[in-house]
């Protein structure tokens, strides 16, 4: 009488599972915000992965809901059993679709509320991986302003870039530390800089050496006809015969006694024609100045470059200077260097030329004329004879980039540490941060939810309960009167239960019940029986000393 029944919506209302279903709701209100927080924020800033928290707060979140649903089984079946009209049946299957999916899912017609919640609890352990995805990596480009320093020579130093040699006094060599300048720009290496402080691409306005440049152009028209009239015989005084027409020419000129500036002279057939034809002449003075440049940094290569699609118009002109210099043979110059890398790689000509029977041919120098040959017109030249139709195009812009180019590389080669200068610099950084996917939380979290609105309608009478119950198997042999526990209190839990009863040995095998067998109880022909065995035997859970081992092939009484 120690236990008395005591049923009642607060004296049972289970607080265990439904503090469990109020932690299952905080943990998608975790989920969610891990993911708002998350959202937006550099990879950097967080030691573990938001998925981290995540995976941790889904594997809590259905262990709750498991849990509560363990306890809303248990509230079912014994809430269940206090029913009249309960089939044993009845409980085994409550039982069983509780604890087995399976069998949840091949009930047939007696599918329930309990059934319904055992499938879905059983499933909703896919919101890991839903929560998974719901978090991701993505890169974005941020702009930033910043200041950078770097150095910049703001004038090409004296003397440094060629060696004059022979009567001529005309640039031999490059001087010692132009030479790697002259070779990285022959080669289209990338410009290395160091100690910049730029992480993404940086672009900013920089000062330093470069040019000044003045250009002028005029054109003359000519006909490569009259000097090839049809049928007509070799004339050796005509000059189309003897010497012929430079159709494209390209030069940079320098002199030791203008020692200040470079020069460029081109000149090219724009036309496809042989009759009347155009020669365009361009001819451009670069003067040393300081100027400003339009770069970009690479903090990830560490490299500086001119802006693309800059030219040297746009470089702002701070100031000239003059260089003045005398030369013997063996001095240093300022831009004779320079006269020297660019003409090794840009002087060119095309020249055209009339041979009598096998009519024009074409010869060239240097690679330029070739670059800027017009493909189309070749095309049209089938026969050597129409190569008076074959054009060019102009190629000032392409010698002046160089020669900026070369300027800039130089200013860098060049600077030491009284030409470092701070500027503003705007950054674009490419930086990868979490990027929450709403829709995979909202996924996620209806399986929770869901979870947990099926899990509560399995407590449903649990007011009608006078005690805590379990699915114990002492509590439920204790409920089904079995004679080893029939001592104890019929309405103690399972815990006092165990304390009156747990010392007890016990063992599962054969029980004698001491009783005769008739011969219409004996086992069917062909199963093992032992004619002295005269005691009704069957097979129970009970106290050590009454039981012994079941042996093979023997029938036991029900």
């Amino acid at each position: 009488m120690s236990n008395p029944w005591n049923p009642g919506s607060f004296a049972q209302f289970p607080w265990t599972a439904f503090a469990a279903l109020l932690g299952a709701i905080g943990g998608v209100a975790g989920s969610a915000a891990v993911l708002i927080v998350s959202d937006g924020i550099a990879i950097t800033e967080w030691t573990f992965q938001p998925t981290v928290y995540l995976s941790i707060i889904s594997t809590i979140t259905n262990i709750m809901v498991r849990y509560a649903l363990a306890r809303g089984l248990t509230t079912a079946w014994w809430a269940r059993a206090l029913k009249a009209n309960t089939k044993i049946s009845d409980l085994h299957q409550l039982w069983k679709t509780g604890n087995s999916v399976l069998a949840a899912l091949t009930i047939g017609g007696n599918f329930n509320f309990v059934t319904l919640a055992s499938v879905i609890v059983a499933i909703s352990p896919i919101n890991g991986p839903l929560l998974q995805r719901a978090s991701r990596v993505a890169i974005v480009y941020v702009q930033s302003g910043l200041t950078l320093s770097i150095a910049l020579a703001p004038r090409v130093p004296t003397g440094y870039t060629g060696i004059i040699e022979g009567r001529g006094y005309t640039p031999s060599f490059f001087m010692q530390d132009f030479t790697p300048v002259v070779n990285s720009f022959y080669d289209r290496l990338a410009i290395q800089i160091k100690n910049t402080s730029c992480i993404g691409t940086c672009s900013m306005t920089v000062v330093g050496a470069g040019f000044a440049v003045n250009c002028s152009s005029y054109e003359t028209n000519f006909n490569l006809t009259i000097y090839a009239p049809p049928n007509t015989t070799y004339n050796s005084n005509q000059s189309l015969v003897s010497e012929g027409v430079d159709l494209f020419q390209s030069t940079i000129n320098w002199s030791p006694y203008d020692p200040g500036n470079l020069h460029t002279a081109v000149q090219f057939k724009p036309d496809a024609t042989c009759n009347i034809s155009r020669l365009i002449v361009r001819n451009c003075t670069l003067r040393p100045a300081t100027v400003q440049y339009n770069a970009v940094i690479d903090g990830n290569q560490s490299t500086i470059s001119l802006l693309a699609n800059s030219t040297i118009y746009d470089d702002a002109i701070q100031s000239l200077y003059n260089i003045q210099e005398s030369y013997q043979s063996g001095d240093n110059s300022t831009l004779g260097g320079f006269y020297l890398a660019l003409a090794n790689r840009f002087n060119s000509w095309a020249n055209v030329k009339w041979a009598g029977a096998i009519g024009y041919y074409l010869l060239t120098s240097g690679v330029t004329a070739n670059q800027f040959i017009d493909s189309n017109s070749t095309a049209s030249s089938a026969h050597l004879e129409n190569f008076c139709n074959i054009s060019f195009g102009d190629p000032t812009d392409s010698l002046l980039a160089n020669a900026r180019e070369l300027m800039f590389r130089t200013a860098i080669a060049a600077a030491n540490s009284s030409d470092i200068q701070s500027m503003p610099a705007i950054q674009v950084a490419s930086v990868a941060l979490y990027q929450s996917h709403y829709l995979y939380l909202a996924l996620a979290s209806g399986f929770t939810l869901l979870s947990i609105i099926l899990v509560i309608p399995t407590f449903s009478g649990y007011w009608n309960l006078g005690r805590k119950v379990s699915m114990s198997p002492i509590e439920i042999a204790k409920a089904f009167n079995a004679p080893i526990s029939r001592q104890a209190d019929s309405n103690a839990e399972a815990e006092q239960l165990i304390k009156g009863l747990g010392e007890i040995d016990v063992r599962y095998g054969v029980v004698s019940t001491g009783t005769e067998i008739d011969d219409s109880e004996r086992p069917k022909q062909g199963v093992l029986y032992t004619e002295t065995d005269i005691s009704r035997r069957r097979l129970e859970i009970a106290p050590s000393q009454l039981v012994t081992k079941p042996e093979k092939r023997y029938v036991y009484a029900g």
